[in-house]
């Protein structure tokens, strides 16, 4: 059994493709949160659903079961970064984990590239729970550079080593 447990949220597939690569590296474990009511994935309506549930807190329902984390030593947890926020279901995530002793590690992808804010966020959440924070990332446009997101994300799981 793995020691590392990945739980992520992904819309447009960039955080998938992170997740994935780094269970492969890590041989750990995938989560990948469901929400009861997808969210859209294109137009002006993605962007409204989307900033309007970070900006007003929303904890959407998940079709997904929080994992139990008690097995597992380090928990990485990757979304997409909505409204300089981590994405609304990743609220749900924070609100019904345990992450009391973890050592935690949090990624977060976007277009832009400012994802400082989004993984300060993701940290103080997890923090709360009891975790040790270690290690954020920041990846861009994964499915646009996949050359230097792999670039990164083995940087990441060197750090994740450690």
């Amino acid at each position: 059994m793995s020691d590392t447990l990945i739980i992520y949220y992904s819309l447009e597939g960039n955080v998938d493709f992170i997740a994935r690569n780094l269970a492969e590296k890590l041989n750990g474990d995938l989560c990948r949160l469901e929400t009861v009511k997808n969210y859209p994935k294109s137009g002006l309506l993605k962007f409204f659903h989307g900033g309007k549930d970070v900006v007003s807190g929303a904890k959407p329902e998940l079709k997904t079961e929080i994992p139990d984390c008690s097995s597992y030593s380090k928990v990485i947890v990757g979304g997409p970064v909505w409204a300089s926020k981590p994405a609304a279901p990743l609220n749900t995530l924070f609100e019904k984990i345990n992450l009391f002793g973890k050592n935690f590690y949090a990624f977060a992808s976007s277009a832009g590239g400012n994802a400082d804010k989004c993984l300060k966020l993701m940290c103080e959440a997890a923090e709360k729970q009891g975790a040790s924070v270690m290690s954020c990332e920041s990846f861009v446009n994964p499915l646009k550079k996949p050359e230097a997101a792999l670039e990164k994300v083995n940087l990441f799981v060197q750090k994740i080593s450690d």
